[in-house]
């Protein structure tokens, strides 16, 4: 390798599986980048390294937090460390001491109770990068399976006033940008879904596909962009899904889902483990593993790394690919 790929990780919250599954590949890494860890020093004289000797583990350690942790036992305490472990390997990233990050699952409902205001990692990062969260976008890559969300963490009830043409044309703009930089997709083939069943079939079923979406489309379309939809959700999920499993190539490069339980139940029941989270507009690339904190067996050696697995794999890869 010309120069050292740095991969930042974070193990979440202290008291779920993020730290189990991050021991497990740190004790058998064999990448050719170089992991740096962001936590707490109690935590990582715990951590036995038997890994391959080609690789230097970078630790950066956050003095002054409470470590007397117990698995599956998560507090305020535990939130606020994940909080500032995040915060700090964010920070990292921007001074591009490390070239992509990884964060382990957390808990929004620790870390709020630790008095901190968090809707979301994507939503934290992009705070911290001083970037509009509207300018981000939470995008699940498997293979060639990517699903983008139009809105993220709100009630279902606001999804429908959160959709307008300037919004959609913004997000669309940065999905199709982000396509091509981190994947090398020339011309994105993206599909958005419809928002009402069977895309409101010409507004039997609501408007919003004729009155704001399909135009949307017609104008990016004319610019040089290559979107379809809107799309019957159920059939074209139901498509997408089967491709998956069938090792099959995907229809189109992304799909675009406009709320969270829309798209990422099927996305979740194929994708499984190795499933990813990507973080899309910010100055660099963050993955996160697709599953939570577990705390119900967490501290069991349970957990399996393959996510973890997979994250490590797609950063340094697009890492390097972009450094073609």
């Amino acid at each position: 390798m010309k120069k050292k790929v740095f991969i930042g990780l974070t193990y979440g919250d202290p008291t779920g599986i993020g730290p189990e599954i991050l021991t497990k590949v740190l004790a058998k890494w064999k990448h050719d980048s170089i992991p740096y860890i962001v936590g707490a020093n109690d935590y990582f004289k715990k951590i036995k390294i038997s890994g391959s000797k080609k690789s230097k583990f970078h630790f950066h350690s956050i003095d002054g937090l409470n470590f007397n942790f117990k698995p599956g036992q998560p507090s305020s305490i535990s939130g606020k460390h994940a909080y500032e472990c995040l915060k700090l390997s964010t920070e990292l990233a921007l001074k591009k001491k490390i070239s992509s990050l990884i964060t382990g699952p957390v808990s929004k409902e620790m870390i709020n109770k630790a008095n901190i205001q968090f809707s979301g990692q994507t939503e934290t990062l992009a705070k911290i990068c001083n970037i509009n969260p509207d300018k981000t976008i939470m995008l699940f890559n498997a293979k060639d399976l990517r699903l983008a969300l139009y809105t993220r963490h709100i009630p279902l009830k606001d999804v429908s006033s959160k959709i307008t043409q300037k919004k959609l044309i913004d997000f669309l703009t940065i999905l199709n940008s982000e396509l091509k930089k981190w994947f090398k997709i020339s011309n994105p083939k993206i599909a958005i879904l419809g928002l009402n069943p069977h895309a409101s079939e010409n507004s039997l079923f609501g408007n919003e596909e004729q009155r704001i979406i399909l135009p949307v489309i017609k104008k990016l379309n004319k610019s040089g962009f290559n979107i379809t939809g809107p799309l019957s959700p159920d059939a074209t999920l139901a498509k997408a899904g089967q491709d998956f499993l069938l090792n099959r190539k995907q229809r189109f490069d992304c799909f675009v889902s406009f709320y969270h339980d829309q798209g990422l139940p099927m996305f979740k029941a194929v994708a499984g483990l190795n499933g990813l989270n990507i973080t899309l507009g910010l100055p660099f690339l963050r993955i996160s593993v697709d599953h939570g904190t577990a705390f119900d067996i967490a501290g069991k050696n349970k957990a399996l790394p393959d996510g973890l697995q997979s994250a490590i794999k797609f950063a340094e890869t697009t890492i390097l690919n972009r450094r073609k």
